[in-house]
């Protein structure tokens, strides 16, 4: 629940931040840009209220028939995230080689909430100009997701200092029976690059033997 409530609450709130600047910068001169950046800060706090009821959901009882049983969320709606992002003035690109693969609900949630922090990180901390690429692709008996961009700041700031970002990232990904790497790229930018398992732990353990 932690990690879920820090993940859908800094991407939105990054994003607000961002347009809210824009507005701040282009309200007397350019009126239409403001208003359509506003349009966007609109979009982002009725996804972020859409997606908190559905991770409070989670608390309610087990009987409750309103209560949704996880979020959403997942990488059907990549596209979707990617486009949030460039609207924000990050330029995203997307490549999937993962045609036909079934992902179990756990493993789809958490291979787009790698993607959303990633990009959130590379918003916040990459600097003006830079762009980001993501990269979802079927590897044997995993899904190999990588983010990378080519900022010149400190895109892995958020997982040192006290920052939960690139920790919620790992422990996502350790609780799957993946890995994760993440660090600085030669000549300027930061990789995230993490490797899941299509089946989960949980599944093996129920495969009859």
């Amino acid at each position: 629940i932690a990690r879920e409530l820090h993940d859908v609450v800094a991407h939105h709130i990054a994003l607000v931040n961002v347009q809210a600047g824009v507005v701040a910068h282009v309200m007397d001169r350019r009126p239409d840009q403001a208003k359509e950046a506003l349009a966007h800060v609109r979009e982002a706090s009725r996804s972020a209220l859409d997606e908190l009821r559905a991770t409070v959901g989670l608390l309610r009882q087990s009987d409750d028939p309103a209560a949704p049983t996880e979020p959403a969320s997942g990488l059907g709606r990549l596209d979707e995230l990617a486009g949030t992002f460039r609207n924000a003035g990050l330029p995203v690109q997307v490549a999937r080689a993962d045609q036909g693969t079934d992902l179990p609900a756990a493993v789809d949630l958490a291979a787009y909430r790698i993607v959303q922090e990633a990009l959130t990180n590379a918003q916040k901390h990459a600097g003006t100009g830079a762009k980001a690429e993501v990269s979802v692709v079927r590897v044997g008996p995993n899904i190999e997701v990588s983010v990378l961009d080519d900022g010149a700041g400190a895109t892995g700031a958020t997982g040192t200092g006290g920052g939960h970002g690139l920790l919620g990232m790992r422990e996502r990904v350790t609780a799957l029976g993946g890995t994760l790497t993440t660090g600085p790229r030669y000549g300027g930018g930061f990789r995230v690059h993490a490797i899941l398992p299509v089946q989960t732990r949980a599944g093996a353990e129920r495969k009859p033997v």
